[in-house]
């Protein structure tokens, strides 16, 4: 039977708000979790992020909107691939350059990490921009359900939620590059039920090219909130927001 790591409580203070731990094997800071552990997103909390570094939750089930992200994830890549005109109008290249995606390592093969060399970040890169044989910039792939949130004042597509502008500049520091393309594919809310049926085309796919953010700040903030709580062994406090992980962890029942 797979450990339980809810195993490793110590103690849920609910007068503290907080989880205590114990564990001696330390998850890194992915993309994904750098806005919430800023509390700049709006899907998860600092004590979520908490409890899935720990070991404790083992993050969300899988739902719609996810499934169709992985399934469409190489779908929208292919796309990208097959269309390297559109990849020099974007990035402002001459039309004698040659552009290429350089497919990622397979999460199997790399142990779900990409950035061996680093000791507190890691994570998965969607794929990267090749110009003349090198790596240019980093590709980073989402599926949205809402075209209209995405809009800018000027009828663009350059107004990308926080949280994955800090996921993709993640990966863009720690590849040391300085360049995103975002590939959005919008669907909706029908296709959910079928995504393997999408097919991305110009009106429903919008390539998205933005310079990365300033890291060091970010990743010093970040690093610090992970010396303290998950090093230290404790969680920040939980919220109301986080009830459904508080249950969850609350139900677990040591084995005699």
């Amino acid at each position: 039977m797979a450990f339980d790591g809810r195993a490793s409580i110590v103690e849920i203070d609910d007068e503290e708000k907080t989880v205590i731990f114990d564990i001696y094997r330390f998850k890194k800071i992915t993309g994904t979790k750098v806005g919430p552990i800023l509390g700049m997103s709006e899907f998860s909390t600092p004590f979520k992020v908490a409890c899935e570094l720990a070991g404790l939750y083992p993050g969300d089930k899988p739902n719609k909107y996810i499934d169709a992200g992985n399934i469409l994830e190489p779908v929208l890549r292919d796309y990208l691939k097959e269309r390297p005109s559109l990849l020099r109008e974007y990035l402002s290249l001459s039309e004698d350059s040659k552009v290429g995606i350089e497919e990622p390592v397979p999460k199997e093969q790399c142990g779900y990490d990409h950035f061996h060399n680093e000791k507190v970040f890691g994570g998965m890169v969607d794929g990267y921009i090749q110009v003349d044989g090198k790596r240019d910039t980093i590709l980073e792939i989402k599926t949205s359900h809402d075209m209209e949130k995405w809009k800018d004042e000027n009828g663009g597509f350059s107004n990308i939620p926080m949280s994955y502008m800090l996921q993709a500049s993640l990966y863009a520091e720690l590849s040391h590059l300085d360049k995103i393309v975002f590939l959005v594919g919008f669907l909706q809310e029908e296709d959910y039920a079928r995504p393997r049926q999408w097919t991305p085309t110009s009106d429903n796919t919008k390539i998205i090219v933005v310079p990365k953010l300033e890291m060091s700040g970010y990743m010093k903030q970040c690093e610090d909130w992970y010396n303290e709580y998950i090093k230290g062994g404790y969680t920040p406090e939980w919220t109301d927001k986080d009830e459904e992980i508080l249950k969850y962890l609350k139900a677990y029942k040591p084995k005699k």
